[in-house]
């Protein structure tokens, strides 16, 4: 079979192909051709090569009018030809479901000619239209061979421990099912030896969806935050608007392996609600989205009482939402506005606190798509006001904050390898003005910029990368101040008035065998809040340089040193904390493939000039990996691993502290992976 051969759709730039050649015949102004079963009985398989069978007295001058698209993309140019068959072969396998094949004629006249049009079905098997099935397994044995000076070791010196992760997926006429299933093995576990991660099953049939496991929800919001629980779900889309209906039943709290179940059989620990979302306008220049969200529930939490007390709070919420984008989507507006009931004390004696939240962002792209200097042009220009009530809360938002009023500009552009970042924003705390609270402001101005020149190359299509390398820059800036604006009357005396500078830089060269980088940050801590009060801090000065190299020795071998460098110097205390480290890693390829190994020494030295401490830990590690059965999808890789480390610690100050303890392991290792 010839690939290459093409039809072309423009009759003043006509090529004679191979395939032309094939079919010379008299002028034939009807006809059909025609497209050859597929291999297997009744589907078709996603590397499948396309036959169709082309009449034989076609004429010349159609066949080089002749044009073969698949899913409305041109594949003329790799259309090859066997007998009487043109003959397509995807160059990647199609996916599973209906495709389009469609053979078009562009007539000497303009008109273009429909010469045929067929659906194609891809399958994974008569009796599926998709199923695969990957897996992923590895068990590992570790024995302790030996050890010294090491104290809180697990009494067993042998420990197994393994991992396995089953992914399927299945659907076939309407309908669509998956499972997502990772299990986890470790010998010496105090409860199960064998137990389950964070799994999900979904099911879906036309309109209607479910999940069970682990799963977001919705995308965040003020009611409804970093929620991804154990539970069940349940969907159904309408095409009016777009419209999505869900209802789901999660646990409150995190769950870690089969205890809990599937998360909905404890009513002191479960979240109950549902979501709405619609989309009123979705055009291509603009969308609109608005949704609607109600829960109810508890979920333990830290009482009121006795500090660190497990006790079961919690609440209804609801929040609205609209989220726009206008001006060819350039311009993009977003409300929200939330409310809580939220029981703080369980079953105590206090009432229930109502109270409520909003939010309102603007972003704004100048220009889309726009280029300068052949480099595309990327600017987003934003604002957003943020306020939170003091007794907001949602047993769904578990790591949110409340008693905040915050106001924010932010941009971002970006051309070629330049991109800038930066923010300016206040906080406040104590939103209703409680007398027995202060008020803190906190202010945050934040700037940061990286560059990566782009590359050059020769002709040859080589990297150019002159004396420097191929190099990398960063830079950034952060000032942020707290400071009270309102005492507290139960604590007058308490006030913060604090500012943190900190600036940093870092660059970064890579040359074709060698590479290497260095940062540097410094932090300067003001403390003023004695003037007003009691101070809260005390004041410093921090500086912290980094430099890293990396050289290929040679095709097998890998050499990494490293230096760093912390000073932090106390103002009012009159002393300074001081620590240097370096190291330096060595890889080897033994044999490759076969033979590895990884030998690494550090050494980090830390002081107070005051002479209250002085130490030095020294640490030597070092492993030997030999793979002794390469995996394949037909068997397991089998590799064993030789591992120790030493650790010296000497103290200046106080000699009786010095202790050097060390340990020696040996690990095999077992790993699969197939699909099906």
């Amino acid at each position: 079979m010839n690939a290459g051969c093409k039809w072309s759709i423009r009759p003043t730039r006509r090529c004679l192909t191979l395939l032309s050649l094939l079919f010379i015949s008299p002028v034939m102004a009807n006809w059909t051709p025609e497209l050859a079963a597929p291999a297997d009985s009744g589907f078709r398989q996603p590397a499948e090569a396309i036959r169709l069978f082309i009449p034989p007295d076609v004429p010349v001058e159609t066949l080089q009018r002749l044009t073969l698209e698949l899913d409305d993309i041109d594949v003329t140019a790799m259309v090859g030809r066997e007998g009487d068959y043109a003959i397509f072969v995807p160059v990647q396998p199609l996916g599973f479901g209906q495709h389009r094949l469609r053979l078009l004629e562009n007539s000497a006249d303009g008109s273009i000619i429909e010469r045929g049009f067929w659906r194609l079905e891809i399958r994974k098997s008569a009796a599926f239209r998709e199923a695969t099935l990957n897996m992923a397994t590895s068990a590992e044995l570790s024995q302790r061979l030996a050890e010294n000076n090491l104290s809180d070791l697990p009494p067993q010196r042998t420990q197994g421990t393994g991992s396995a992760i089953i992914q399927g997926r299945a659907a076939d006429n309407d309908w669509q099912a998956g499972v997502n299933l990772p299990l986890f093995y470790n010998s010496n576990s105090e409860g199960r030896e064998v137990d389950v991660g964070e799994f999900l099953m979904d099911w879906q049939q036309n309109a209607l969806s479910a999940k069970v496991g682990h799963h977001p929800i919705s995308p965040d919001n003020l009611v409804m935050s970093g929620f991804n629980r154990r539970g069940v779900s349940a969907s159904y889309s309408a095409q009016a608007f777009d419209t999505r209906v869900t209802g789901f039943s999660m646990r409150g709290s995190q769950l870690a392996g089969f205890q809990g179940g599937l998360g909905v059989t404890d009513n002191t620990d479960q979240v109950n609600g549902g979501v709405v979302t619609a989309y009123p306008i979705n055009r291509t220049d603009a969308s609109m989205a608005v949704s609607a969200i109600y829960l109810s529930g508890e979920a333990p939490d830290t009482g009121q009482g006795v500090a660190g007390s497990s006790l079961a709070t919690g609440g209804d919420a609801w929040s609205i939402m609209a989220d726009n984008l206008w001006l060819e989507k350039r311009l993009r507006l977003r409300g929200e506005y939330a409310r809580t009931d939220y029981d703080f004390d369980g079953s105590g004696g206090y009432e229930s606190e109502k109270d409520d939240a909003y939010s309102l962002l603007l972003t704004y792209k100048p220009w889309m798509d726009k280029q300068v200097n052949d480099q595309y042009l990327d600017w987003n220009l934003g604002t957003e006001y943020r306020q939170v009530g003091t007794y907001f809360k949602s047993v769904a938002s578990p790591g949110s904050t409340a008693d905040r009023k915050t106001a924010r500009l932010f941009s971002d552009l970006t051309w070629g390898g330049f991109n800038l970042q930066g923010q300016l924003s206040q906080e406040t705390d104590n939103v209703v003005d409680l007398p027995t609270l202060p008020r803190l402001r906190t202010r945050l101005a934040t700037l940061s910029t990286t560059y990566t020149p782009m590359p050059d190359y020769t002709p040859e299509g080589e990297l150019v990368t002159g004396w420097m390398g191929y190099p990398s820059y960063s830079l950034f800036g952060n000032l942020q101040s707290a400071k009270t604006t309102a005492r507290s009357s139960a604590d007058p005396n308490t006030w913060v008035d604090t500012q943190t500078r900190i600036l940093g830089a870092s660059a970064n060269f890579s040359h074709d065998n060698w590479s290497w980088g260095i940062n540097h940050t410094w932090t300067r801590l003001y403390d003023d809040s004695g003037e007003g009060g009691t101070p809260t801090t005390n004041e410093s000065r921090s500086r912290s340089t980094g430099l890293d190299f990396f050289f290929t020795l040679t095709p097998n071998y890998t050499l990494t040193p490293h230096v760093a460098w912390d000073e932090t110097a106390y103002l009012d205390l009159g002393y300074t904390d001081k620590s240097l480290l370096w190291g330096v890693g060595l890889d080897a390829r033994l044999i490759p493939d076969q033979l590895t190994g990884r030998l690494e020494y550090s050494l980090n030295r830390a002081w107070v000039t005051n002479d209250s401490s002085d130490n030095t830990t020294d640490q030597v590690s070092a492993s030997l990996t030999w793979n002794a059965v390469k995996s394949s999808p037909t068997r397991p890789g089998v590799s064993l691993t030789l591992s120790g480390d030493y650790h010296e610690y000497s103290d200046a100050i106080v000699t009786g502290n010095d202790k050097d303890s060390y340990q020696l392991f040996l690990r095999a290792l077992i790993g699969w992976a197939g699909t099906y």
